[in-house]
């Protein structure tokens, strides 16, 4: 058993010991085995989404997937362009936050 994994069954050990492990989400339910397979960067994510905050750069990619759907029904060639217009520059907006955000995660 490596130093770290011994580190963690033994605060395990002392929080069960204490009560602390009791009435927890999924208490007595098997792990998700999808969930064992996520990147950090993905647990990252859905830990703040189930807190309540999702970073910026996923609700603009989440506007552009509702302008990308309505271009479809816009016929009007002026109108497609201005919308055409607008989802780049969300894209570009998306793509400076994940930038940003990954440099922070690297200082």
């Amino acid at each position: 058993m490596h130093w770290f994994e011994r580190i963690a069954q033994r605060r395990m050990d002392e929080a069960a010991a204490k009560g602390e492990l009791q009435g927890l989400a999924g208490e007595g339910k098997p792990l998700d085995r999808a969930r064992l397979r996520e990147r950090a960067e993905d647990v990252l994510h859905r830990m703040m989404s189930d807190g309540g905050f999702v970073p910026e750069e996923f609700r603009i990619r989440k506007d552009i997937e509702a302008k990308r759907a309505a271009l479809d029904q816009i016929e009007d060639p002026g109108e497609r362009t201005r919308l055409q217009r607008q989802i780049a520059i969300q894209e570009l907006r998306a793509n400076i936050a994940t930038d940003a955000r990954r440099a922070a995660a690297r200082d």
